[in-house]
């Protein structure tokens, strides 16, 4: 599903299985650091969240970065992702939660917002190692 992901919303690095794996070794070894969840409908798999914890000076407390959110097409429009959002929301104790979208995404950036989310004030920048 992750290379679903970047197949459909293009990012400027190319997704690898190294990379994946990489990830969900991560995670697994390090809880503290964000989860992987697996979404569920009928019995089958229908989409996955990557979820990343770091902590925010300006936020006073933890951030929740939905590094990935996925649901499969033939899924989308049935609310999974929706009550998914909404449970974080309301279990986490995290003070804010923080998601990117592609610009030519028009239509995720649309359903964030709808959500509640943001532009926030501030330009991220990132510089690779």
């Amino acid at each position: 599903m992750v290379h679903q992901l970047y197949r459909e919303d293009p990012a400027d690095k190319q997704m690898t299985p190294q990379k994946v794996s990489r990830t969900v070794n991560q995670l697994r070894n390090n809880p503290a650091k964000g989860r992987i969840l697996i979404f569920e409908a009928e019995g089958r798999v229908v989409g996955y969240a990557i979820l990343i914890f770091y902590w925010s000076n300006e936020y006073g407390g933890d951030i929740l970065h939905i590094d990935e959110l996925y649901v499969k097409p033939e899924h989308r429009g049935r609310g999974i992702a929706t009550t998914f959002l909404k449970q974080l929301h309301n279990k986490s104790h995290a003070v804010a939660f923080e998601l990117e979208v592609t610009p030519p995404n028009k239509e995720a950036l649309q359903y964030y917002k709808r959500l509640g989310f943001k532009e926030t004030k501030n330009l991220h920048l990132m510089r690779p190692s």
